[in-house]
């Protein structure tokens, strides 16, 4: 079967793509036809002319540069066998909980440090599904995540225990369209500029927002028709109207909470990258794993990160 006849016809699961992609040079030119539909575009400027040269390479008119496929993506300078990295892809979509870079080792027959880096740019490449605005019905709340006493050393964990709680967290803020897509961001407190502004920033305006009893959501702006529920007085739906709740959001929370447990230890600055996976599998739960490896692979445009970035946690 040819690349193009398989894409018209779908693979099913990641052994009927990898019947067909038998080769690195079978991975690019199924990337090829998945994302430019056989037409070059230049990642440098996307208005210039594009000139086929040798070894399948092209030459971007207007800035004189040589680029691929892989150019500006995960992919690009990998020594990874393209083949190796879709399976790492679906192993991360079709794993409830994800999975860990030890195990992916094991399964791919590479170093646990390879698989990790692997990993964490396939995290980088599902931060696309949280930069979307979401609209109808949506529910908002904020999540701290990570930071156990459980693992701490003694005297760090009775330092922590004077500073309170939550002061080894990482604070997020997340929010879910009721029958639709999720959006999971870092932010830096819980003062009312910071979490209005995401609101603002990822509900369209005239939706119908529900929260619970936090003051800062009762400040926001008369953009949006507002309920809430109070859970400080151990309430989780309202009385009035059994729609207004958050169990949905706290759903979410629940799949981020057995996603990091997943692994060893999360620092502060790959949480975000870890949110971005459990968004990515939460968006994609009404698709195949192989569609929504797919769905992934048609966005990675400008998804290119380098080792250095990832260990100082410049996602």
């Amino acid at each position: 079967m040819k690349i193009g006849e398989a894409l018209i016809k779908q693979f099913k699961t990641i052994f009927d793509m990898l019947d067909v992609l038998k080769t690195n040079k079978d991975c690019i030119k199924f990337l090829e036809e998945l994302i430019w539909e056989d037409v070059p575009v230049s990642p440098f400027d996307y208005t210039s002319k594009v000139y086929k040269c040798k070894n399948g390479r092209y030459k971007c008119k207007n800035t004189n540069k040589y680029f691929n496929i892989l150019t500006g993506t995960i992919f690009e300078n990998t020594k990874i066998s393209l083949r190796y990295w879709f399976v790492a892809i679906y192993e991360e979509q079709v794993s409830r909980k994800g999975i860990a870079s030890t195990e992916l080792a094991k399964r791919l027959n590479i170093t646990q440090s390879a698989a990790w880096y692997m990993l964490q740019k396939i995290r980088k490449c599902m931060e696309k599904e949280n930069f979307q605005k979401l609209k109808g019905t949506v529910e908002v709340d904020e999540f701290h995540a990570g930071g156990s006493l459980k693992n701490m050393h003694y005297n760090k964990k009775l330092e922590a225990r004077e500073k309170g709680i939550f002061q080894n967290k990482t604070l997020l803020q997340g929010f879910v369209e009721r029958g639709g897509d999720a959006v999971i961001c870092l932010i830096p407190d819980k003062t009312d500029s910071t979490l209005i502004a995401g609101i603002l920033r990822h509900v369209e305006h005239g939706s119908t927002l529900y929260s619970d009893d936090n003051p800062s959501y009762q400040k926001v702006p008369h953009l949006y028709n507002q309920a809430n529920v109070v859970h400080s007085k151990g309430n989780y739906v309202s009385k009035d109207d059994k729609n207004v709740h958050t169990n949905t959001i706290e759903s979410v929370w629940a799949t981020l909470s057995r996603t990091i447990e997943t692994y060893i230890h999360v620092s502060k600055k790959h949480t975000q990258n870890y949110a971005n996976e459990t968004t990515f599998r939460y968006n994609t739960r009404k698709m195949e794993p192989i569609d929504a490896l797919i769905w992934l692979l048609q966005n990675l445009t400008n998804t290119r990160i380098t080792r250095k970035e990832i260990l100082l946690g410049i996602y």
